[in-house]
């Protein structure tokens, strides 16, 4: 039986994709992506909402830059797994920001569906770009070891 996945997002079904958690309204891809899963990260004002005061507070693109610069990651040339390095996935709908997706060490992309399941994917381009935005950019940052 297809699932909303399935209905809503043809191209992701045709791709392939696994879901990877129950659904969860608490974060969204964006807290997801910056590895957090307790709070909903956006540029909205109001109790339950996030955004770090380091970034301008828009709903454009270049302020999820920020958001992602300030946390340590710098624009790469592409979506391969890099040793040492852990990768995002940036996506824009014009000139507005519209998802983000991680990259897994195994090389696969995850991606946390609103407020619904979290999902793996092939690729960051795996997203149905009408409902998901078109990758805008890849970040990456140095893999933080654990402390001993």
């Amino acid at each position: 039986m297809p699932t909303w996945i399935d209905r809503q997002l043809p191209r992701l079904a045709s791709a392939g994709y696994s879901v990877t958690s129950e659904p969860d309204d608490c974060y969204n891809c964006i807290a997801y992506a910056a590895g957090e899963n307790h709070r909903w990260w956006t540029y909205i004002t109001g109790e339950g909402y996030y955004w770090p005061e380091y970034a301008s507070r828009t709903p454009f693109i270049s302020s999820l830059l920020e958001v992602f610069a300030g946390l340590g990651y710098e624009i790469c040339p592409d979506a391969g797994v890099e040793d040492g390095y852990e990768k995002v996935a940036l996506y824009r709908i014009g000139d507005e920001w519209s998802h983000a997706a991680r990259q897994l060490p195994s090389g696969m992309w995850s991606s946390k569906m609103g407020p619904d399941e979290d999902i793996s994917h092939a690729t960051p381009e795996s997203l149905d770009a009408a409902s998901y935005g078109a990758v805008h950019c890849i970040m990456r940052r140095r893999r933080r070891t654990p402390p001993d």
